[in-house]
């Protein structure tokens, strides 16, 4: 077996009905009509994996997003990524970010951050914007690829971020 990241996604859009029978009932939205999901497995090398290179296993190296998150704002950058990217992994955390706590986590918060493409907020440039605990994934399953850095700008204030990059 070789090294890699095994990832899936899902989604399920639903269709709040208030109203029939006298009781309110969630139901599959008709458009779609049916769940959404997929998974895959990206070759990675182990070692040089960007956002966990802390010296205890499993714990984030977080990094602070912006305070911006209007178009024009500047956003932050979340690291670089490394060369022949395979995959990449972003977080909300569900925290403000504390650089005096030792697990950078302040306190939790419901703002939302917006993740771009580049350090002025634009909407082009908008890849997404994740509330607190959401989360996305990148896979680059067949490309030996480095993508440019992803930035971030918390609604207000700086969230504390969780990035993980994986070389192929």
């Amino acid at each position: 077996m070789a090294s890699r990241i095994d990832f899936s996604v899902s989604a399920t859009p639903v269709f709040s009905h208030t109203a029939g029978e006298g009781a309110a009932a969630d139901v599959i939205a008709r458009d779609v009509g049916k769940s959404l999901g997929g998974s895959g497995s990206v070759a990675a090398t182990w070692g040089t994996t960007v956002g966990y290179g802390n010296v205890t296993a499993g714990v984030a190296d977080r990094v602070a997003s912006g305070t911006s998150y209007a178009v024009s704002g500047t956003a932050v950058t979340l690291g670089a990524l490394p060369a022949s990217t395979g995959f990449v992994f972003i977080k909300h955390s569900g925290f403000l970010w504390d650089a005096s706590a030792s697990d950078k986590l302040g306190l939790a918060t419901l703002l939302d951050v917006k993740i771009t493409m580049a350090a002025t907020i634009a909407d082009t440039t908008t890849v997404c914007v994740l509330g607190p605990g959401d989360a996305i994934i990148l896979p680059f399953v067949s490309e030996d690829t480095t993508p440019g850095p992803f930035y971030s700008g918390g609604n207000g204030s700086a969230i504390a971020m969780e990035i993980m990059a994986a070389p192929r």
